[in-house]
Parts: structure tokens; C-alpha cells; sequence
């Protein structure tokens, strides 16, 4: 159940789809039986808020690569799931694209607001802050986005990482409070697929 952009190069493609079917040493907690590409569950706020987590989700957003997969790990947690996308960028293509999102994910203060009108007793909010992990892949940025999803208590950790000239996009959601130790596990686990995997270097 994996989505692929529709143009590049077809071992490109190959490459980062045998990224995310390498479940073997999935963290505990997620299921290999991966589901298709991540939909975020509201309409984010604003513009960078939109571009960092559709980068994670199925639709490919303003300046994606066209070497693109993406699939969703569940979680066993009440409404758990961890949403990926994988880029793939011909030489310094990678680095430009983290920088790119990094900054917009800084940007993201409010990523939902409340809803007006029928819909305004099922709150929607959900504001940014800082989100501390370890350092994994060759570059990587973190951000919580916590608050309330129609009615219900709902956290997101927003993840970006670059490995070489691949681009991990990972949105680890879940209803109340998200384990961040899951996070950095799932983190350290997909930079390692991306770092480790064959044609990882300089061609393009």
C-alpha cells in the first residue's frame, strides 16, 4: 500500500519504496502492515504549516521531488499512526529541500484553528512548540503540534530528516499525548534505512 510520485527514474522509485518495506526492525508499537499514503485529518492554517505536512502525505506538495513514495505505519495507540514520505534529489537537491521545510516547520505556529459556524462545538486547534530528539541522519528538525482535534485532546510530532540525498518527512500523530521516545525510535529507524541504502550517493 505505498503511493509513488509518477515521474523519475523507476530505481529511484525502487530504492525508496524497499526503504519503507524494510520492516524488519520496525519500533515496537507500529504495524509493518503499511496502509497508503497519510492524509492530515484537518486543513492546515497556513501556508508552511500546509507544505511541511503535506510533505509527509500522500499529495505532493510545492517542491517535491518527482522521485516520491509515501505509506502510513499504525500505531497501536488510540488512533495512532505514523505517516512517511521519502524524496529523492540528484545532487545538492536534498540539502535545499530539508532547509526549505525546516524553516516553514519553524514557522509553523498554528497549524489548525477553531471552526466556525455548524462545526464550532467540535474544537479544532493545535499550536507548535519545540520537540527535543536526538540528533539522527546527517541533518534533522522536530516540532510538536498539540492541542485539540474536533472535540478530542490530539498531539502531532512533525519530523524531518535528510540522509544523503534522501528527504524522511514523518508525521507521528495520535490521540492525547504521543510517546516521543517512539518518535526518536521511529526517527533513528528510517534515517537508518535511508542512510544505509544502495545508490546513496552523488550521481544524478
Amino acid at each position: 500500500m505505498l503511493h509513488s510520485g509518477a515521474a523519475g527514474t523507476g530505481a529511484d522509485r525502487t530504492r525508496l519504496r524497499g526503504l519503507l518495506l524494510q520492516t524488519q526492525d520496525l519500533p515496537e508499537g507500529f504495524s509493518a502492515r503499511l496502509r497508503g499514503g497519510w492524509r492530515p485529518p484537518f486543513r492546515p492554517a497556513a501556508g508552511d504549516c500546509r507544505r511541511v505536512l503535506e510533505s509527509a502525505g500522500h499529495r505532493a506538495p510545492q517542491g517535491a521531488s518527482d522521485v516520491r513514495v509515501t505509506a502510513t505505519y499504525p500505531g497501536h495507540g488510540l488512533g495512532e499512526l505514523a505517516g512517511i514520505g521519502l524524496e529523492s534529489h540528484p545532487g545538492e537537491g536534498a540539502e535545499r529541500r530539508f532547509a526549505a521545510l525546516a524553516a516553514a516547520l519553524d514557522r509553523c505556529r498554528v497549524a489548525a484553528v477553531p471552526a466556525t459556524g455548524a462545526a464550532a462545538d467540535r474544537e479544532t486547534l493545535l499550536t507548535g512548540s519545540d520537540l527535543a530528539l536526538d540528533a539522527v541522519g546527517d541533518d534533522m528538525r522536530a516540532r510538536r503540534l498539540h492541542g485539540r482535534l474536533n472535540g478530542y485532546p490530539y498531539e502531532m510530532h512533525v519530523v524531518l530528516i535528510r540522509s544523503g540525498r534522501t528527504l524522511v518527512s514523518l508525521v507521528h500523530a495520535g490521540i492525547a499525548d504521543v510517546d516521543a521516545g517512539r518518535t526518536q525510535r521511529l526517527a533513528g529507524f528510517l534515517a537508518d534505512r535511508a542512510g544505509g541504502s544502495a545508490g546513496d550517493g552523488d550521481e544524478t
